[in-house]
């Protein structure tokens, strides 16, 4: 693998096989630039390749390959003959709300007496508490299945059986010592588990359970179910390799087939009805207003929205969704500008890991913050909101820090804690705080290096002579939906020479046009024209970027939309390794 260091970011670029190339141009009739793409994917997304409907479907696991799904099947099987009540317990962001609103609309498709709860963020905090199965009790309830939650919630769920509830817990988060004692515990990340994909989203996992339920879940009857498990996928952003890509692709394909009238008005909010929905519409259109609702405590609104068969009644929901998604941008902006001085002030920036609190900031908000922060710093980030002496937060890693394993190591400062490696959530008393951040960092200290920290750009393949042509740029398309695990493919132009600088729309957007010696090309840097004055004529530039294909005015042309620019170590200067 080579390494390229640039001046911010060292950039990596994946080794290529000539003869395995070759067999994929040949198998796929495909140019030499998708194959050396396609080479080091993840075998899951070569293999389906040209598959569509039925045969995409047919590369899903048998649901019963995961532990206890036989015992859950048969508590719901009884509960329905019974018609005993369930209730699906969710979760409040996009991930949990789409897999109750799944889950509940299964149930009562097969006439299940089913009806769903979802906690509030801001009253009940994460997770399985009590308060609320004694609600869900009163109301008769014989069962609880809950979805992307309940793992670590041992307690709870002992609790609901002194209440006369049998519980199934669906979820997908990291498991701890202890798993729950009950009917059935429905989680890939088991240890003992098995099942050949563990990283299913939580709606990924309530799949399968519909899947085992009914047994012979026909293509037919899954359309309508694909576009929601497709949403909560792609916005828990696990990877998009192995079923997770299946899920995606069925449900962009038939997200306009769904009949769902909440779908149809969210994309009718994006103005998406009759455009191509991909894994960005999903990621940065949809999923936000969801977890906007969730965020802000208003999550009842996103189930019901999907959940509703009146679509004036969907559009009007849909609407407020904006308008709290709204809301949440502006109350974010602000926690970020708020953090970003908190943490230059005290050179926390500095440390392994950012612990950083206030008494101001939403606590469903600032998950989000601690992710661009995440970026912003290249440090895993903790940002905790103290309200009444108990702090709540939420945390954001970088590859490879495991977040979760930090605070598992650190449990004795926190209340309550859950999550995955790259995300993870915490309660703690707010006198602990200090203490927990040095901890936290003397942790991180001891088991990972400086090398973590060095932001890296992955560079798919070099591009020589001058851009592809439209046809080789369109072959791309074979590797969607792009997202986690699976991202757009990043090239790389090297020791070109800048041309022209230009900036557009006001100095906001950056436009080069570079030559390798033997064509003229030009790539456009979206919100970078303040690099404009760093890059001077005639200068030798390393820029890396995606490809597309623009279309204007009956014509179409490829273009280069910058990632990076390398504009102080080209040419001779540049260091080249070998790793």
């Amino acid at each position: 693998m080579t390494k390229m260091m640039t001046n911010a970011y060292q950039w990596v670029q994946k080794p290529h096989d000539d003869a395995l190339v070759g067999e994929i141009i040949n198998q796929y009739g495909v140019s030499r630039l998708a194959a050396c793409v396609l080479q080091n994917r993840h075998a899951s997304v070569t293999d389906s390749i040209g598959l569509d409907g039925e045969a995409l479907a047919g590369l899903l696991h048998n649901p019963f390959l995961m532990k206890d799904m036989q015992r859950a099947v048969s508590r719901i099987d009884r509960a329905i003959t019974r018609q005993e009540q369930i209730t699906v317990y969710g979760d409040y962001d996009a991930d949990g709300v789409t897999a109750t609103a799944l889950l509940y609309l299964f149930l009562r498709s097969k006439g299940a007496n089913a009806d769903y709860y979802i906690p509030s963020r801001a009253d009940e905090g994460y997770g399985v508490n009590t308060s609320a199965l004694d609600t869900i009790a009163q109301g008769g309830t014989k069962l609880v299945i809950t979805v992307d939650t309940g793992v670590s919630a041992s307690n709870e769920i002992a609790y609901a059986k002194t209440l006369g509830m049998d519980v199934i817990v669906t979820d997908h988060h990291e498991c701890g010592e202890v798993v729950p004692d009950c009917v059935a515990v429905i989680n890939p990340k088991q240890p003992d588990c098995g099942y050949p994909f563990p990283m299913l989203a939580g709606v990924g996992v309530v799949f399968k359970l519909i899947c085992a339920v009914d047994g012979d879940l026909a293509l037919s009857e899954s359309k309508q179910y694909f576009p929601l498990v497709c949403i909560g996928t792609v916005a828990d952003v696990v990877p998009l390799v192995d079923e997770n890509r299946v899920f995606a692709a069925l449900g962009m394909k038939y997200i306009g087939e769904s009949g769902n009238a909440g779908i149809g008005a969210l994309l009718g909010e994006l103005d998406a009805k009759d455009k191509k929905i991909t894994a960005g519409v999903v990621a940065f259109g949809i999923a936000p207003r969801i977890n906007a609702a969730g965020r802000l405590g208003k999550a009842d609104k996103s189930a019901e929205l999907f959940i509703c068969n009146d679509r004036e009644r969907a559009g009007v929901i849909a609407r407020e969704l904006s308008e709290i998604n709204t809301l949440r941008q502006n109350i974010q902006q602000q926690i970020y500008d708020e953090a970003i001085a908190y943490i230059e002030e005290n050179q926390l920036q500095n440390n392994k890991i950012i612990v950083a609190a206030s008494p101001s900031w939403h606590h469903g908000i600032i998950g989000i913050v601690a992710s661009k922060i995440t970026e912003h710093y290249h440090r895993p980030t903790i940002l905790i909101g103290i309200e009444n002496g108990v702090g709540k937060g939420s945390g954001r890693s970088t590859h490879p820090f495991n977040l979760f394993e930090a605070l598992q190591s650190n449990a004795a400062y926190l209340t309550k804690f859950g999550g995955h490696s790259l995300a993870a959530g915490l309660t703690i008393d707010a006198g602990l705080i200090d203490e927990f951040s040095d901890a936290v960092n003397t942790y991180a200290k001891s088991v990972s290096g400086d090398s973590e920290l060095v932001p890296m750009l992955t560079i798919d393949a070099l591009i020589e002579g001058g851009l592809p042509d439209v046809g080789d740029v369109r072959e791309l398309s074979l590797l969607e939906p792009f997202g986690m695990g699976n991202p757009a493919p990043v090239f790389a132009c090297m020791g070109v020479t800048a041309l022209q600088v230009v900036t557009m729309s006001d100095g906001k957007h950056l436009k080069i046009a570079f030559s390798d010696g033997k064509k003229r090309s030009e790539a456009i840097g979206f919100n970078m024209g303040q690099l404009a004055d760093r890059i001077k004529t005639g200068e030798i530039i390393d820029i890396a970027g995606t490809l597309d294909v623009c279309c204007y005015k009956n014509s179409e042309s490829v273009r280069f939309l910058i990632r990076q620019v390398n504009f102080t170590m080209g040419g001779a200067e540049r260091e080249v390794r070998r790793a």
